[in-house]
């Protein structure tokens, strides 16, 4: 393994580390009008595919100070709402060994702050959709307690494992893109 500039925090470190599969996932979502019922439930579902298979894992293997709150029964309560169908086939996540659950937990948690813009995009679009999930406050209260970990200095090991199970959380993302069917234009 490369050796990594270290002195930064974590959570910078990761954030580096990360940047291109994070610009991936960010690109490949870019063309979402989540104002539109259609394309919302379409984001609805890709986090489903994502998510659901992540916090399993989570729940087996991250102690509970590192384990996300859950999100699938909010995601499913807003694709009932919205009367969004059946629900897609899961992607896989199977972090290596050695991954650190701390990196779990700062994808998931960050990837939470992201969609919580697209809250206040919704707001402003005037769209009224469910938004158990987006609006969710247990996932801000998990972050402000992950924050001391995250903002300490990084160390060798822990980024090691920390940056395996981040990645692999992106990866599950990007199969859950890859895997979802094609949005149908309006």
């Amino acid at each position: 393994m490369e050796k990594r500039r270290l002195g930064s925090s974590l959570r910078a470190c990761l954030k580096r580390e990360t940047a291109q599969s994070h610009c991936r996932l960010d690109s490949a979502l870019a063309g979402l009008a989540l104002g539109e019922s259609a394309d919302y439930a379409w984001f609805l579902h890709f986090q489903l595919a994502a998510r659901a298979p992540i916090e399993r894992w989570a729940a087996q293997h991250c102690a509970p100070a590192l384990r996300p709150p859950e999100t699938v029964p909010l995601l499913l309560a807003d694709l009932e709402r919205l009367g969004a169908g059946e629900c897609w086939g899961e992607a896989a996540f199977d972090p290596p060994p050695g991954a650190h659950p701390l990196g779990l937990a700062w994808a998931v948690a960050g990837s939470h702050l992201g969609n919580r813009a697209q809250l206040s995009h919704l707001a402003r679009s005037g769209a009224v959709l469910p938004t158990a999930f987006l609006s969710d406050p247990q996932m801000i209260a998990f972050w402000a307690r992950l924050r001391p970990a995250i903002d300490a200095p990084a160390d060798e090991a822990l980024l090691g494992g920390a940056l395996a199970a981040a990645e692999a959380v992106f990866a599950c993302f990007s199969d859950a893109l890859e895997a979802a069917p094609e949005r149908i234009a309006a």
